[in-house]
């Protein structure tokens, strides 16, 4: 049986609202799964205003499934953004720091266990990052440390954009990290964006899905991720959506 996927956004979608402004806009949309970026809501916020958007998200019947991406450079900095994490009722939280940094591994799997919270390798690429050794851009980056740490908390959360950028096939992805990818971020690239929203350019997603059902294992929504135009934002999550939704569809006899 295929798995029931929810489908989610990032909410750095919606980068230039605010996050009660992002919230109205989901209420046009059949889409009630949330990554939420500290841009939004942060866990140095003071507690009038993390009370206040707790309010505004049961309002809108809108669940935080992850929090992230959680830029790291140095042990100490995870576990306010594990402790925010669990307090919003997420499940996962996507982390981005050097590969190189076992110490960081070895504290991000710590917290994974203290809070029951998934860790989520997030790969980048050069749309973002100059320096690439200084994130997961390739399958053996991520690869590496999931061999290194074989632990159930410890996983990927596959980026298709940023490694579409890079050349490195989702589908190989999922091939070869299989159950250890824990989320996943559906975004595309194409002629007319270098990101762009997933089913507009080389994602062939019902394959894609397929492919997902096959080899891995992944409990969290399918998050739609993207940094278009604020003005198209709304406009590109529906389509999004329905893209996704059509996808699932469409994934062929089970």
């Amino acid at each position: 049986m295929h798995p029931d996927y929810e489908v989610g956004v990032q909410s750095v979608v919606y980068a230039e609202r605010t996050l009660s402004e992002l919230l109205t806009e989901l209420d046009e949309t059949g889409i009630d799964q949330l990554e939420l970026w500290g841009h939004h809501l942060d866990h140095e916020d003071d507690a009038a205003t993390i009370e206040a958007a707790e309010d505004a998200l049961a309002a809108h019947g809108v669940t935080v499934c992850g929090h992230g991406v959680v830029d790291l450079d140095k042990t100490g900095q995870a576990r306010p953004h594990f402790a925010f994490a669990d307090r919003l009722g997420a499940d996962y939280v996507t982390v981005n720091y050097p590969p190189e940094r076992d110490d960081i591994t070895e504290e991000l799997i710590d917290l994974g266990e203290e809070f029951d919270l998934d860790v989520a390798i997030h790969n980048y690429s050069s749309v973002h990052h100059d320096d690439l050794s200084t994130v997961f851009s390739s399958i053996d980056d991520v690869r590496g440390v999931l061999d290194q740490f074989d632990h159930p908390r410890l996983g990927t959360c596959m980026d298709t954009g940023h490694f579409l950028v890079e050349d490195v096939a989702p589908d190989d992805v999922i091939r070869e990290l299989g159950d250890r990818i824990n989320s996943v971020h559906l975004k595309d690239t194409s002629d007319a964006e270098e990101e762009d929203l997933p089913g507009a350019g080389r994602l062939d997603l019902p394959h894609l899905l397929g492919l997902l059902d096959e080899h891995a294992d992944v409990d969290a929504p399918l998050v739609i991720e993207y940094e278009l135009p604020d003005e198209r934002a709304t406009a590109a999550l529906q389509e999004a959506e329905q893209n996704i939704r059509d996808g699932l569809a469409e994934r062929g006899p089970e």
